[in-house]
């Protein structure tokens, strides 16, 4: 069994590895944002359907496994 110092140790090493994955995440999305800005519409529009209809549901399929 885990005892009190091995436990927080796991806790906060987990903490710190989800920090890490929602970074790296959150600039991915930040530069289809803005490579999307300075594309036309169109191009615009299909990375908005690619976002919308891939990356979001994997996302959330994703977390709901961590759960």
């Amino acid at each position: 069994m885990l005892n009190v110092e091995e436990r927080s140790q796991t806790a906060t090493e987990f903490l710190l590895m989800l920090g890490a994955i929602l970074a790296v995440v959150a600039g991915i999305v930040a530069s289809i944002f803005v490579a999307s800005r300075g594309l036309g519409s169109s191009v615009r529009d299909q990375i908005d359907n690619v976002m919308e209809n891939s990356v979001t549901p994997g996302l959330i399929g994703a977390l709901k496994l961590l759960e």
